[in-house]
């Protein structure tokens, strides 16, 4: 199985996560801002740097979702409905199933939260500014994944 959580930065999408890891063992979790840190020791947070990280999530998830495993993607806003697709061939072509969580909560909500770990997030482009930004570009989803 494989559970994308998507959401606006501030949503709750890793304490979701967290969540679901205390109630479910077994899971592996994926997430671009763990996966960029441990690879790019000055990330620019580009938006070349962060596809090359969301390509490299994809084909790790399918190659261990054709191992039989389950997995979690998290530190990713996922405001692209073309990449939530592509994890999705990803796991039709592995026979898995795809469930996909929307978080969300007020904008007040939301950026209380960026503010309180301002600095403390692996995110390092993680603000106002990018909780903005990803708003603007957020899409729906063509179709429902459950």
């Amino acid at each position: 199985m494989l559970i994308l959580f998507r959401g606006l930065p501030g949503t709750g999408k890793s304490y979701l996560v967290g969540k679901l890891l205390e109630r479910r063992e077994g899971f592996l979790v994926l997430s671009r801002d763990a996966l960029r840190a441990s690879i790019i020791p000055r990330p620019s947070f580009s938006s070349e740097e962060k596809s090359l990280i969301d390509d490299l999530i994809i084909a790790m998830a399918g190659v261990l979702l054709e191992k039989g495993r389950d997995v979690l993607i998290d530190g990713m806003a996922l405001s692209s409905a073309a990449r939530v697709e592509q994890f999705a061939r990803a796991a039709q072509a592995a026979g898995a199933a795809l469930r996909v969580v929307e978080c969300s909560c007020s904008e007040r909500t939301a950026l209380a939260r960026i503010a309180a770990d301002a600095g403390a997030h692996l995110a390092g482009d993680r603000g106002e500014r990018l909780y903005f930004e990803v708003k603007a570009r957020f899409e729906a989803l063509a179709r429902p994944f459950c």
